[in-house]
């Protein structure tokens, strides 16, 4: 790859060595990021059951906790009313940081006790470039409850940030006071939230005037940083190498030989359980339920099968395995008959020790892409090795279930 000397300038790459990282340098990321995860606690917050965003009874509390409070007027705010919530929120979900326990009364916002010990050991450099890495390569919006986008090429969710800092601010200001209709724009690009992620990155300064705005977030003036032309420039080079040539580039590789205090990165698992193991799995279908002892080994076909026996249906449809991963994106799991021109994960090579499971997680089999029956499943718990069943097997139901084909009765 192409050396940092070759597209920085000496002071560019002079501001990338000296650069302090720590909770207020270059932006109050860490620090805020830090009051994110201890407003979570040990206990957990409460989130929606749909998009798993953080309930409004908290806002306020976690708003007054960030480095730069907002003065929100709205009597029903929402989390996208604050607009570093937002952005610390897509962090912490991209991370792999929490995960969303559910149960039938209420889904919360838990931490990764596992990933959280392994982050704790990461010096404030290694915390700032994990965060970044997961808002390059995790950052989907469907995340923060919109519409889920895709890489731009492939490559990054980070692309409508390039685009704004390169762009639009262009090594210069970007005056809108007295211009709402100029404000507005930035909810479409690059968004809220990455303005708001940018400015606790470090990577531009806002400036804001109450009076001049009728706004939640009242900005009058955004202007990019040294440090943020400097890493972006850097960044938006990578882009464009591995867009234009193909090269497969090491993320951020060259600039850490600028930075020796960068070393490790955090690298979450998406699979937490044993392969040789087992699950116990609560199955629903409207007022029917089934507790199913699931051994890890077997495949989603197989599982598919067990599902359809216990609540009386015939295995005679196509169908798919949906959840959200553990950074909160959806995943399908497809039907090997199903055509499709993308690439896809199959029910028949994908076993149930590869899905990323917890107790309280949950994931939707969906059958019979006509009638669209979806159960819903949910862990209850995991069994040791010394007592996992070799097939799966009902143990516990309740309720009746609705008939497969009604109208031919």
């Amino acid at each position: 790859m192409t050396q940092l000397k070759e597209i920085l300038t000496s002071a560019q790459c002079e501001c990338i060595q000296k650069q302090t990282i720590n909770h207020d340098e270059p932006g109050s990321l860490l620090r805020d990021f830090s009051s994110f995860i201890d407003f979570i606690g040990t206990t957990g917050i409460s989130v929606s059951k749909k998009n798993h965003l953080v309930a409004m009874k908290d806002l306020q509390g976690l708003n007054q906790r960030m480095s730069k409070p907002l003065d929100i007027h709205l009597k029903r705010p929402q989390q996208k009313s604050f607009p570093h919530i937002n952005g610390l929120y897509l962090l912490l979900r991209a991370s792999g940081l929490t995960r969303i326990v559910c149960d039938r009364k209420e889904a919360k916002l838990m931490l990764n006790n596992k990933l959280l010990a392994e982050w704790q050991t990461l010096n404030p450099t290694e915390c700032y470039f994990a965060l970044f890495y997961a808002w390059w390569h995790r950052g989907n919006t469907e995340i923060i409850g919109e519409r889920g986008g895709d890489f731009w090429g492939g490559k990054s969710f980070f692309y409508d940030s390039l685009y704004f800092f390169s762009k639009t601010l262009d090594n210069k200001q970007f005056n809108i006071k007295n211009k709402q209709h100029e404000f507005s724009s930035l909810r479409y690009l690059p968004g809220l939230h990455n303005l708001a992620l940018m400015e606790l990155f470090g990577f531009i300064t806002i400036k804001q005037e109450a009076a001049l705005s009728k706004e939640n977030w009242p900005i009058t003036e955004i202007k990019p940083t040294l440090w943020g032309t400097s890493v972006l420039t850097y960044f938006s080079n990578y882009l464009t190498i591995e867009l234009d040539t193909g090269v497969i580039a090491v993320w951020g590789d060259e600039l850490k030989t600028y930075r020796p205090d960068w070393q490790k990165k955090l690298e979450p698992s998406q699979c937490n359980i044993k392969e040789d193991a087992g699950v116990i799995l609560n199955v629903v279908l409207g007022n029917a339920s089934r507790t199913l002892s699931v051994p890890n080994n077997i495949n989603l076909d197989e599982l598919a099968e067990c599902i359809l026996s216990a609540f009386n249906f015939s295995n005679d449809h196509l169908y798919e395995f949906i959840y959200k991963n553990n950074y909160g994106i959806t995943e399908h799991v497809i039907h090997s008959d199903i055509d499709t021109d993308d690439e896809c994960l199959y029910t028949d090579g994908y076993i149930v020790g590869q899905l990323p499971l917890y107790e309280g997680s949950e994931l939707t089999f969906r059958f019979d892409f006509g009638d669209s029956w979806e159960f819903l499943l949910s862990v209850e718990s995991f069994i040791d090795t010394s007592s996992c069943p070799s097939e799966s097997e009902v143990i516990e139901q309740h309720g009746n279930p609705p008939e497969q084909y009604p109208d031919w009765n």
